[in-house]
Parts: structure tokens; C-alpha cells; sequence
């Protein structure tokens, strides 16, 4: 493959958010499975639901902004437009502080009505005013510069800033073990290892991924109109808010009940995310490359990068996925047997994972082929069943409950996703390449279902792997040349940093 070839760079980039997304999920399960063991049950409830609270917040202010610089920065780069990218980059800044400053002031105003009213904990009111004047405006720029580094194609940037932050953020929770941790003592060590991480962010990598240029050669740019950013921003602020938003609720929710409900959702929906990893990294890089070659009018190469992206994704998603739904009360076990009663939470967000994984593919189809307004639609369809009907289920099933919720949800994302797509003349979409990975998913989970029950838990599972390998390459899901290949990116991604 030419090292500059159009699906040589998408592949590289999708190296590095898979890195990227398997140091946040990876480290940061590792980081609260620690926490389980050292801390109450009630404490890390309390913890996630204020960093989830931020995080919805975040969601409108910091992720829309995030996906525009992903598209236009691209977009701009391949049309030899570089003083336009960081135009865009500083106004992205800005707008992100000041909406993050408007947020934080609304947000410690009624942090204490929140706290009594919802949650019948005080408390709560002073965590809250903590993480949204700290951890809340630093991720929110974190969010506009990983943004930014996917954009220019330099997602390596993205996972040394995450790699930062769960790193500091485990060894200062390693220090406060020796006195007594509880949530104030969790959530600082949030907020001092965001800005660090926004520190090395801003300093150290964002003078590489988008060098300084020279001023004068600044007037022989095209001078483009901001109409179509504020419209593109626009519609991804609500629908990616939404979503966001949609992916804590359970979380929230559930606390109104019990903080100790919130703790085990939250780790059951932890581990689930380790399913779709490759699927959202593959969808990140997607975003960007698709733009460039759409921009290129060169439908072969993208054509090829979806067929790639499809396959890949899913047969990479699919190790987790089939050893998470065969046996996740082993996995919960070895937290601690308290957290068992979530297995049937965590084997339902499994398959939701799986199916948002997917989804959010064709949605960043759909938003490099300019179709804004199908993807808002999408998610506020989507995101208002999961809302109302955590309402409805966590009250009368409890933790399986607000799992089924997001299950709906993302059968729902997905089914729209594909119908949109497929109206899109730009773009093809392979069904059988789609339905393809289902075979091998199947033949593992047949194989390790018999051997556990024959042969005991780790016997299945090994087996289970093995099967799903080799059936994989059987049915072609995977070809033997494209497992060399991506070793090579590795090695050689690996190599260059």
C-alpha cells in the first residue's frame, strides 16, 4: 500500500483512535476496577454520577465543535487551505470557553436544589460545583483539540493527551489510597490530570499538529464564509449533546434510586464499551478521510475504505464482543462479587455496543457527504426513546432496565442509520459485508457456550477466541494479506512516533 495513499493515511489514523480509544476505555475501566476494590460502592455511585453530569454537559459544548474540526480541518488541509484550519481551530476555542463559562455559572447556581431535589444528598451540590469549574471547562478545550489533531490526521497527538490524563489520574488516586478516598478524593484527581493533559494538549502538541504559518501568505487564501460551519455545528451541538446525553442517563437515573444501582450500571457500561472501540476509532478516522476523498470526487478509494472500515471494525469488535456475552459475571466476579447482580446489565449493553458501534459509522458517512440534518434527526429519534423509556423501566426492572432502554435505542440508530445511507448516491454500502461477521460471531459462541458447560469457564473462552479466529478467515471476513498489512501500519505507526 502507498504510504500516501488515501486508505494508507484512513488506516493510520484508525491505528491511532483504536490506541486512542483503548487507552480511555482499557485504562480508564482498570482505573474505576481499582477504585471498586478500595472504595464503597456508594462513593464511586456518587463519582459517576457527577462526572457523567459534566460529561452530558460536555456533550453540547465540546463534542459538536469537535466533529466540525474533524470534517473542515480535512477538508480545508486537502484544498491547500492551512491559515483557514487554525482560523477555525481559535474560533473553536473561544466559542468553547465561553459556552463552557456560561454553563459552569448556571450549573453552581442550582447545584443545590439539583443535589436535594434529585439525589436527597447534599453533598452532591459541593462535587458538582468542584468538577464544573475544573474538570468540566479543560475537557471541554481537550475536546476541541482532539477535534483538530483527527482533522489534520494526527490522532497520535490525541491518544498522548488521553494517555496523560488516565495515567495522572491513576497515580494520583494510588497516592490519596493511603488515607482514607472517598468521591471528593476521586474527582480531584479528575480534575488535576485534565489539566495536565490539556497543558501537554496545548503546548506540546498542537504546536506540531498545526504549525504556525506565515501571515503573509495568509492573503492568498480563499476567503470562506462561516455559514455552512455554524449550520454543520449547529445540528451536531443538539444531536451529538443528545447522544451524549443518552449514554449518561442510566447513570443519573438510576442514582435518583440508589447510588450503589449507579455504580454497578456504570461499570457494567464500562466494560461494554471495550466492544465498540475499534468501531467508534474506525468511525473517527472515517469522518475526516471520507470528506478529503468526497472533496476529491474519488468514489473507488472510498469505497474501498468503507468496505474496509465494515469488516474490520466488526471482526476486531467481535474478540470482546462474544467472550462479554457468553460469561460477563466471570469478568464482574474478579471486581467483586457484589457487582455480579450486573451481569445481565452488562450482557444487554454488550449488544447495544455493538449495534451504536455500527451506527456510528454510517454516521460519519452521512456527515462527510454533507447530510447534517439526516444524523440530527437520527439521534433525537433515537435519543428521546432511550430518555423516555429509562424513565419508564428503570422504576419496574432496575439495572436491566435503563440496558434495555439503550438496546432499544441502538437497534432503532441503526436501523435509520442504514436506511439513510442507503438513499445517499455518493456512497455504497455493502449488505453482505454488513451481515457478514455474523457467521463467525455465531460459530464462536456455539463452540464456547458447549465448552463451558463441558469444559469449564477458561476453556471456553480460549475456545471461543480460536473458533471466532478461524472462521473469521474461513468465511472471509478477514483475508490473511489484510492481517499482514495492518501489522505493517502497526510497526510502522509504531516506529514513527
Amino acid at each position: 500500500m502507498n504510504p500516501s495513499s488515501p486508505l494508507r493515511k484512513f488506516a493510520t489514523g484508525s491505528y491511532f483512535l483504536v490506541l486512542d480509544n483503548l487507552v480511555n476505555f482499557v485504562i480508564g475501566a482498570v482505573f474505576w476496577l481499582v477504585l471498586a476494590k478500595m472504595v464503597d460502592p456508594v462513593s464511586i455511585g456518587q463519582s459517576m454520577v457527577v462526572v457523567a453530569f459534566a460529561t452530558t454537559i460536555i456533550g453540547f459544548f465540546g463534542y459538536g465543535i469537535q466533529l466540525t474540526l474533524e470534517k473542515y480541518i480535512s477538508e480545508y488541509n486537502a484544498r491547500n487551505m492551512p491559515h483557514t484550519s487554525r482560523r477555525l481551530l481559535k474560533s473553536a476555542i473561544k466559542m468553547s470557553l465561553i459556552m463552557s463559562g456560561c454553563a459552569a455559572l448556571v450549573v453552581t447556581l442550582i447545584s443545590p436544589q439539583l443535589a436535594t431535589t434529585a439525589y436527597h444528598d447534599e453533598s452532591i451540590s459541593r462535587l458538582l460545583v468542584l468538577i464544573i469549574l475544573t474538570y468540566f471547562p479543560s475537557q471541554t478545550v481537550i475536546a476541541v483539540l482532539v477535534g483538530a489533531f483527527v482533522g489534520a490526521h494526527m490522532a497520535k497527538y490525541a491518544v498522548l493527551g488521553d494517555f496523560i490524563f488516565q495515567i495522572s489520574r491513576i497515580a494520583l488516586v494510588a497516592v490519596m489510597a493511603m488515607s482514607n478516598i472517598g468521591a471528593f478524593g476521586i474527582l480531584v484527581s479528575f480534575s488535576i490530570s485534565s489539566a495536565l493533559a490539556l497543558a501537554i494538549s496545548y503546548f506540546y502538541s498542537l504546536p506540531r499538529a498545526l504549525p504556525k504559518l506565515d501571515s503573509k501568505d495568509e492573503a492568498n487564501e480563499a476567503n470562506e464564509g462561516i455559514r455552512h460551519l455554524i449550520k454543520f455545528s449547529g445540528l451536531n451541538y443538539f444531536a451529538v449533546g443528545l447522544r451524549t446525553a443518552t449514554a449518561q442517563i442510566g447513570v443519573l437515573v438510576l442514582a435518583t434510586q440508589n447510588f450503589e444501582w449507579a455504580a454497578f450500571y456504570g461499570l457494567a457500561a464500562l466494560i461494554s464499551k471495550v466492544v465498540g472501540a475499534s468501531s467508534f476509532s474506525v468511525s473517527g478516522a472515517l469522518l475526516p478521510a471520507a470528506s478529503e476523498q468526497l472533496i476529491k470526487g474519488d468514489k473507488v478509494e472510498l469505497s474501498k475504505m468503507i468496505d474496509t472500515a465494515i469488516r474490520l471494525s466488526i471482526f476486531i469488535s467481535g474478540f470482546s464482543f462474544t467472550i462479554l456475552v457468553l460469561e460477563p459475571s466471570y469478568f464482574l466476579n474478579l471486581i467483586s462479587y457484589a457487582y455480579i447482580g450486573g451481569a445481565s446489565a452488562l450482557r444487554i449493553l454488550v449488544i447495544m455496543s455493538m449495534n451504536y458501534a455500527v451506527s456510528a459509522i454510517f454516521t460519519s458517512l452521512l456527515n462527510a457527504s454533507n447530510r447534517m440534518v439526516d444524523v440530527a434527526k437520527i439521534e433525537i429519534v433515537s435519543s428521546v426513546i432511550v430518555i423516555v423509556l429509562t424513565f419508564i423501566l428503570i422504576p419496574t426492572i432496575g439495572l436491566e432496565g435503563a440496558a434495555l432502554a439503550m438496546l432499544i435505542g441502538s437497534v432503532c440508530t441503526l436501523i435509520l442509520s442504514l436506511a439513510a445511507i442507503k438513499r445517499e448516491q455518493k456512497l455504497s454500502i455493502s449488505v453482505t459485508n454488513l451481515l457478514k461477521p455474523i457467521v463467525p460471531i455465531a460459530v464462536a459462541l456455539t463452540v464456547g457456550y458447549i465448552l463451558i458447560i463441558a469444559e469449564g469457564t477458561m476453556v471456553g473462552l480460549v475456545a471461543t477466541i480460536v473458533a471466532y479466529i478461524i472462521s473469521s478467515l474461513i468465511y472471509g471476513v478477514i483475508k490473511k494479506n489484510e492481517l499482514r498489512e495492518l501489522f505493517g501500519i502497526v510497526m510502522h505507526s509504531a516506529k514513527s512516533r
